[in-house]
Order: structure tokens, then C-alpha cells, then sequence
């Protein structure tokens, strides 16, 4: 069953039902509603509309979520908890909620155990409860998005429809992603809530200490940039292994989808989507490459330029919304070809990045690949590239210098010579956000004249 994330304390729940586990404490469904109260009148009483949500703790999160949509205001969560990018949207909120991740100070309200004799909350107007993310964009300026608790609602029942029978209903959310974004907000807090899982308050930064939390039926929230990183884990026994790994935001190397099934007992299951449009696919990965499916209730089409244009119910227009994604359907399902945002003009040849990221990091020694545009006037493309083993003892022996120009002489069998990487760097790991993304302009820090690192040329 699926409950609407603005009815969840309906007099009819179970008040004893366990919905959370913050340091090792089981919270039910009781306790979590005074917490809400508690805060949701401190915000009535202080006259705050516009409250930023900055929590190390997803339980402690969703009481500040659910406090304010209750107070009748609006939940700001910026991409992270630093002073700085809290700073740079203060015109956004007018106090800022804390499980004590942030000093105490002006404007500032720290959020605390309610009392068993919560007062009244009043009821939730699901079209008119507003969360604001924000997102670089194209022009790397924040971006504000606005996701009403109704969107998060259908959002959250179509993912229902592809995890119910997969996921135990007493399964633990245990991630390595942060609830920041609308990634973790989805399968952190909201997918949970909605469907009795139990929300874990913690995330994991490393492995160890996740896979020595886990147990049989958990399920794990995870990212490409962490699934990337195993090397050195001994495989879970099969009394402790999750029932499902979730990966988003960006595409998951096929090591890292043997790795999930060698040392976590189960493969990963891909979502896809963005932060305007919500989750728009899925795919299971087993060993194969199989073609996104759209995820239950929408549907996809490709535009005369390539790109694709989704239709959803929890997307606010019901016309669609087009992407900047490139898309090939097929009968069974769609494949992503890159992005329209990232096809660049090198030498007069226009260049698909994706393509040539895929095509170098199919050559023998380079594990992953990403490029960048450097330069102004005259832009040159730059080639950053995490060796595996082969290429790293490659790199050793030969230098870098003599390593980068045997890439490029086997990328000149396929791409256009006069467009290929002029400039490289060889470096253990992407410079990668939260969720496996690497940013453009942390690409190109690696190519300042600051820079230096042994492997580099």
C-alpha cells in the first residue's frame, strides 16, 4: 500500500508503526508525529513561511519537511549543508531548520524531541506544499525547482509499482547518498514513508562500516561514484545481503555492476532522470545492456533533433517537458546516445563528448574517460582518464607523455584526428560530486596551471 506522504499522520495509521532508525533507536510512527508538531508550531508561532531543511540525520530531514508543509510553508533544500551554499541562497528562506549539524546562531532553529502531547497539525494541502531543490543548469548559476508534495506523491506510487515485490516491507534504507537532492529525497525519505520501509537517519560515506550495518532484505542507495569504488571488500555472506542496489545520476561502468553482484549478492537496478523532471526510466543491470523502460505511467518520444520529450503524471504540465538528453527508441524500451548540451565544435568537426568518452574508454588501460572543452577562442578538447591496473603499470613504465599519444593513436582509427584530446590527465578517480556526476568546471581545474600531480601531461 502506498499512503499519500499528507496523510501520513491520518488518525486512522498505526501510531506504533515503525518508520525510522536514528542511532540505533527505532522511531515510530507516534514519536515521529510530536517531532513534527513540535517544530511545525515553532514555525506557526514565529510567522516562518520559508524554512531551509540542513540535516545531517534523513529522519530528522523529513520532520523538518514535514513540519513545514504542515505549518503551511515551503521546504528549501539546497544541493548541501555548507555555511556558503546556504549563504549564497538566503534570499530563498527565512530561517534555517538543523538537527544540529550547524552552530546555533540568529536565524537559525534547532529541531527537538515533541512532547507526547502534541498539539493539533493542521492538514496538508498537497498541491500547495512546495519543495525547492536547486540545480546548476547550464550556466552553472543555481537554479531553483519546485516539486509539489502531489508530484512526489504520484512519483513515489510509480516506483512502488517496480519495487513492490522486489523490497521486503520491513526492508531499512541504508545509502551512500545524500537526501540533499532529489535523488536521495525520493528513495531516502519519500519512497519510504509512503511504503513502510524503514527511513535510516545516517548515510554511509565509505563501505565498511554499510556493509557491516546491513542485513538480509535492506536495501541500498547507492551511487555510480560509490559502486565504483570496492576494490579490496570481501563478499557479504548470504544471510546478510540487501534485496536490491539502487544506483542514479550518471551511467554505471560495467565494473562497477559486476563488482555490486560479485561482493553484494544482487545487481543493481538503474534509474534515470533529472532534477526537473523527476524519474523518468529504470533497468535492471545483470550482466547485460538492456534498454531503459519508462517508468510505469509515462512515456518517451524522441524529437526531429534527437532529444527526448517525457510525459508523466507528476510532471506539473501535461504536456511533457524535453530534455537535453539524446535518444534512440527502440521496441523494447529506449537508449540514451549522450546529451545536445554536450556536442562541441573542435576544429571545425563537431564532437558528441559521450562518443569519444566511449570510445577511449573502450581502449586497452583506460578504465573511465570523461573530456572537457578547454580554451576560448580556440577550443581544444581535454582528456581525463582513470587507468585500470594495465594502463597504471603502463604509465609507470612508459611516462605519460608516451602513454596519451598511444590513446590518441588508436582513437584516430575511428574520430577525426584534428579533434581529438590535445591535452591529459591521468588521475586515480573523476573528480566526481555526490552522485557520480563530474562537472565540467571540475574537469578543468585539473588543466590549471596550478595543478600538479605525478600522473598528469
Amino acid at each position: 500500500m502506498v499512503r499519500s506522504l499528507a496523510l501520513l499522520f491520518s488518525p486512522e495509521r498505526e501510531a506504533d508503526r515503525p518508520v525510522a532508525v536514528l542511532d540505533g533507536e527505532t522511531i515510530t510512527l507516534r514519536r515521529f508525529r510530536s517531532d513534527v508538531a513540535a517544530a511545525a508550531g515553532r514555525l506557526r508561532r514565529a510567522g516562518h513561511r520559508r524554512a531551509a531543511v540542513a540535516c545531517r540525520s534523513a529522519y530528522w530531514t523529513a520532520v523538518g519537511w514535514l513540519a513545514t508543509a504542515h505549518a503551511g510553508g515551503e521546504m528549501v533544500l539546497a544541493p548541501n549543508i555548507l555555511p556558503a551554499t546556504l549563504g549564497s541562497l538566503r534570499d530563498t528562506y527565512d530561517v534555517i531548520l538543523s538537527d544540529g549539524a550547524l552552530p546555533s546562531g540568529e536565524g537559525l532553529l534547532t529541531l527537538q524531541p515533541g512532547s507526547p502531547s502534541a498539539e493539533p497539525l493542521p492538514a496538508i494541502d498537497a498541491d500547495r506544499a512546495v519543495v525547492s531543490l536547486f540545480t546548476s543548469g547550464s550556466t552553472g548559476q543555481a537554479k531553483r525547482v519546485a516539486k509539489t508534495m502531489r508530484q512526489l506523491d504520484l512519483e513515489v506510487t510509480a516506483l512502488a509499482e517496480i519495487l513492490e515485490g522486489v523490497i521486503p516491507p520491513a526492508a531499512r534504507v541504508q545509502a551512500t547518498v545524500t537526501h540533499q537532492h532529489l535523488y536521495g529525497l525520493t528513495f531516502r525519505l519519500c519512497w519510504p514513508l509512503a511504503t513502510g520501509r524503514l527511513v535510516v537517519g545516517a548515510s554511509h560515506e565509505f563501505w565498511e562500516p554499510l556493509m557491516s550495518a546491513l542485513a538480509a532484505g535492506d536495501v541500498v542507495i547507492t551511487s555510480p561514484a560509490h559502486l565504483s569504488r570496492m576494490d579490496g571488500l570481501a563478499a557479504l555472506p548470504p544471510d546478510r545481503r540487501p534485496s536490491a542496489v539502487i544506483s542514479a545520476g550518471a551511467a554505471l561502468p560495467p565494473a562497477a555492476v559486476a563488482s555490486s553482484r560479485t561482493l553484494l549478492g544482487c545487481p543493481v537496478r538503474e534509474f534515470f532522470g533529472s532534477t526537473e523532471t523527476g524519474l523518468i526510466g529504470h533497468r535492471l543491470r545483470d550482466g547485460d545492456s538492456r534498454p531503459w523502460q519508462p517508468l510505469p505511467g509515462a512515456s518517451v518520444d524522441r524529437l526531429a533533433d534527437g532529444r527526448l520529450h517525457v510525459r508523466a503524471r507528476h510532471l506539473a504540465t501535461p504536456a511533457g517537458q524535453t530534455t537535453d538528453d539524446l535518444v534512440e527508441l527502440r521496441t523494447d524500451g529506449f537508449e540514451l546516445r549522450g546529451r545536445a548540451d554536450r556536442i562541441a565544435k573542435i576544429e571545425g568537426v563537431r564532437v558528441s563528448l559521450a562518443e569519444f568518452e566511449a570510445a577511449l574508454s573502450r581502449l586497452a588501460g583506460a578504465g573511465q574517460a570523461a573530456l572537457v572543452v578547454l580554451g576560448g577562442t580556440s577550443p581544444l578538447l581535454g582528456a581525463v582518464v582513470v587507468l585500470d591496473p594495465a594502463g597504471r603499470q603502463e604509465l609507470e613504465v612508459s611516462g605519460a607523455f608516451r602513454l596519451s599519444r598511444r590513446l590518441r593513436r588508436e582513437l584516430a582509427r575511428t574520430l577525426p584526428v584534428t579533434a581529438l584530446p590535445r591535452r591529459w590527465r591521468f588521475v586515480r578517480q573523476l573528480p566526481t560530486g555526490p552522485i557520480g556526476k563530474a562537472s565540467a568546471a571540475d574537469l578543468a581545474a585539473l588543466f590549471e596551471a596550478h595543478y600538479a600531480a605525478p600522473e598528469n601531461v
